[in-house]
């Protein structure tokens, strides 16, 4: 069921936006995946394991009367459809007989979103996961419209089931950052799983982060040994206030000696090289990582 209140400031601040965006229908494309760590912390490593590429051709189809569009694995297998209504996004999945509430983005802060749907081995092309199907009822913690996703709605949730210790945060137009179907893995259990990619209409919305660039996402159906990571650089080292590295992905984090997450200015000065400010930051060992789960020790004196 779903439960919505929106509050008169939340419809304003969203009607001063002007323009909401639709789960896409056609033309779409999730990739995603999910890796294992390999090398242990304090310095962890993570190997890409398993892909699962989703599209959202220009099929529809009808279920008791209601019209859907179909999502399949890329290519391969009909994995169920999709519709939205009000902003909120229904999926009926290929082997049940019964909808279910994917997202909702017309919820507001304090709304309690129930029966939400979510399965990880559907994201792993049908593999065993460490959750499976299930539905779970959600807070919603934050929704509002989001200048860093170009205007969208970004939601935050969590799980209400204190046993269940799990977030997501959704993107309007997008889904979940952590998978089609899936929520972010709150854990230490050594692995991790992410959307990679994904495009409408020829335009890439997301590459890692929000990107709204031209372009398409391509599936991937490499082995694990063509898309492994390879290292990541950093010099000088130790440093006094500016370290280069190389190799990364699109996106970091810097850590402390304890794991924490730091505040760090970057500059990015190519593709894979970015310069990391650790003026501000205390003496000692920071970890620089990358969302391969790639690493380096980068020292400031």
């Amino acid at each position: 069921m779903r439960h919505v209140t929106l509050c008169t400031a939340f419809v304003l601040y969203l009607t001063s936006f002007g323009q909401t965006w639709s789960f896409p229908t056609s033309n779409a494309t999730w990739v995603q995946y999910y890796e294992v760590m390999v090398t242990p912390l304090p310095l962890p490593q993570f190997a890409w394991i398993s892909t699962a590429n989703f599209c959202m051709g220009i099929s529809d189809t009808l279920i008791g009367g209601v019209a859907y569009s179909q999502l399949h694995y890329c290519g391969a297998a009909y994995v169920g459809g999709i519709r939205e209504e009000d902003q909120a996004v229904y999926f009926y999945p290929a082997d049940s007989t019964q909808e279910y509430l994917l997202y909702d983005f017309g919820a507001a802060v304090g709304d309690t979103l129930e029966d939400i749907y979510v399965n990880e081995p559907l994201g792993l092309n049908g593999s065993s996961g460490w959750l499976g199907t299930g539905t779970f009822d959600l807070l919603v913690q934050e929704s509002a419209p989001s200048a860093d996703h170009g205007g969208r709605i970004r939601m935050r949730v969590q799980a209400i089931d204190p046993n269940v210790n799990m977030d997501s945060e959704w993107v309007e137009g997008i889904g979940c950052v952590h998978g089609l179907f899936n929520f972010n893995p709150i854990n230490i259990s050594e692995y991790w799983y992410g959307l990679e990619c994904m495009s409408h209409n020829g335009t890439l919305l997301w590459n890692g982060s929000y990107a709204g660039t031209d372009g398409s996402c391509s599936p991937i159906f490499l082995g694990v040994e063509e898309i492994a990571p390879t290292s990541l650089r950093a010099y000088p080292n130790p440093t006094v206030d500016r370290v280069r590295v190389e190799g990364l992905g699109r996106t970091l984090v810097v850590r402390d000696a304890l794991g924490r997450i730091v505040a760090a200015p970057v500059t990015r000065v190519a593709r894979d090289i970015a310069d990391i400010d650790l003026s501000a930051l205390a003496s000692g060992p920071y970890i620089v990582q990358d969302e391969r789960g790639l690493s380096v020790r980068a020292y400031r004196e």
